[in-house]
């Protein structure tokens, strides 16, 4: 990663897992550099959920670290669930893509963790997306579900340019620089998908090209997929647990921009 045109590095608060497969020059590096490993060898929970016990058990001292190195974190004011433990969003990186597998494996997970009672126990309270190189993806579920998506209603204006917030448009007309401008501002793309991960569901949405009203879902027969976002917020109304997934602005895409 570059910060202000330096090279810098990011260290994790730790390492977690079963360490089958992590090298020993790789383990001695990252402690030689004060980075916490832990070897958790249960073999009746994957990676994934002893990270997410990990950050449970210490979540006080992960987010004061996150509030001391964010900028985003300049006050001390946190959210807290109604047992008055804090919030913690969770970011899963590279949590799609790769082995068909493992992703179908972090989709369950992610399914498992936010819906069930015993999973939950093991979590953080707060949000729970898997992020890979192409897009964001989290569950919606029962009821009434609205997603900020701020820039969705101009997804659809002409021309489409997107670079990096902060980059200069070239060959442009004015009109086009004032569209460009604000698309690049954008950090979805207006691809999305619902998918009924918990079963046969019906759905009514809002704020896309293509809504629909009482519209049942299922494996097998309709299921929504390349959808548009066209508002800067869009709302989905399920009768069961759906997998909401959505591209990434091409600019915050990897392939598409090294950052």
């Amino acid at each position: 990663m570059k910060q202000n045109g330096v090279e810098s590095t990011e260290l994790p608060n730790a390492i977690v897992g079963d360490l089958d497969s992590i090298s020993l020059d790789t383990r001695k590096h990252y402690e030689g550099l004060n980075v916490t490993v832990i070897e958790d060898p249960d073999q009746y929970s994957t990676d994934f959920t002893k990270c997410l016990r990990y950050l449970k058990a210490n979540i006080q001292s992960v987010l004061s670290v996150s509030c001391s190195t964010s900028p985003r974190f300049t006050g001390t004011h946190q959210t807290h669930s109604h047992d008055g433990e804090p919030c913690l969003d969770v970011l899963v990186l590279g949590g799609l893509g790769g082995r068909v597998d493992q992703a179908f494996s972090q989709i369950h997970h992610l399914y498992s963790a936010s819906l069930s009672p015993a999973s939950a126990a093991d979590r953080p309270t707060g949000g729970l997306y898997l992020i890979s190189e192409e897009s964001i993806t989290f569950l919606l579920h029962e009821g009434e579900n609205t997603i900020l998506t701020p820039g969705g209603s101009l997804l659809d204006a002409q021309p489409r340019r997107e670079s990096a917030p902060g980059s200069k448009v070239h060959g442009c007309s004015d009109e086009e620089t004032l569209v460009s401008s604000t698309v690049q501002q954008c950090y979805l793309s207006e691809n999305v998908g619902i998918i009924p991960v918990g079963g046969p569901s019906v759905i009514n949405t809002k704020g896309f090209e293509w809504d629909v009203h009482d519209w049942k879902t299922e494996f097998g027969g309709q299921v929504s997929t390349s959808n548009h976002i066209r508002a800067d917020m869009v709302e989905v109304i399920t009768t069961k647990p759906v997998l909401f997934t959505v591209e990434l602005a091409n600019w915050l895409k990897f392939a598409g921009k090294r950052v």
